[in-house]
């Protein structure tokens, strides 16, 4: 009996060496493994093992982030144009420009609307203006108001010119001053007003040679002597230029 467990055991010594180096190569793997960085591979069983340490890498200057203070910088899209496929003509336009010379009649604070500018030579009314006046000039009849004289005609009144001799009570609404022969006028709507002993203003005659700023509403072009003037109950005006400016002289064809 003991010589045949004898021999069984000395049959047996071999296979567990073997069983027993087995088994301490596969408690030295992992721990080989572990040391190395790796990870034990295969399913459960295996011992536990520490994990290894992560390594620090440093990415501060990669991409667009930044790990060293953790803070996001987004870069803004950048824009990419594109060249025309034909060339852009770009045109400058230039604007000639012309030298206009002007000429006033009068100046702008004597140039204003008043009544009498409107006066039209035989224009018919039907009735007279309000706050007319009524004249007596050598037996005719006459009717005045602001600047303007009527006279009776079928089915009315109609616009006649200034009769020299009327006499109102002052000289119209915007007449004008005129100083001629050492004497001073009143000029508003073709006629010289002048005043009188008993403070009326009478039309006087029109004094020749004298310079007036605006023509009389209504005068007519005409030439005289091959110039061009203007004519108004008889009497003439030519355009002459008295600093810069278009006045009107009366004289005699």
């Amino acid at each position: 009996m003991n010589t045949y467990l004898a021999q069984s055991v000395s049959r047996r010594k071999p296979g567990l060496g073997v069983a027993a180096g087995l088994s301490a190569l596969l408690i030295a793997l992992p721990l080989i493994h572990a040391q190395r960085g790796g990870a034990p591979r295969g399913g459960g069983g295996a011992p536990h093992v520490e994990a290894a340490r992560p390594v620090m890498v440093d990415r501060s200057s990669h991409g667009s982030i930044r790990h060293a203070d953790t803070q996001v910088v987004v870069r803004a899209p950048v824009e990419v144009r594109r060249e025309p496929e034909h060339a852009v003509e770009v045109r400058h336009e230039v604007v000639p420009r012309h030298e206009v010379v002007m000429h006033h009649d009068v100046e702008a604070d004597v140039r204003r609307a008043h009544f009498w500018n409107d006066f039209a030579f035989g224009r018919r009314l039907a009735a007279l203006p309000l706050g007319f006046l009524s004249l007596q000039l050598g037996g005719v009849p006459y009717y005045y108001c602001n600047g303007i004289y009527y006279q009776p005609a079928d089915g009315g009144y109609q616009e006649v010119y200034p009769p020299v001799g009327a006499a109102v009570p002052q000289p119209p609404d915007g007449a004008i001053e005129v100083v001629a022969g050492g004497q001073t006028y009143y000029y508003a709507g073709g006629a010289f007003y002048l005043q009188q002993p008993d403070g009326t203003y009478a039309i006087a005659p029109t004094p020749m040679g004298v310079v007036v700023p605006e023509l009389p509403p209504g005068a007519v072009q005409v030439s005289v002597n091959g110039t061009v003037a203007y004519q108004f109950n008889g009497v003439y005006y030519e355009p002459i230029f008295v600093n810069g400016v278009t006045q009107y002289e009366t004289f005699t064809p």
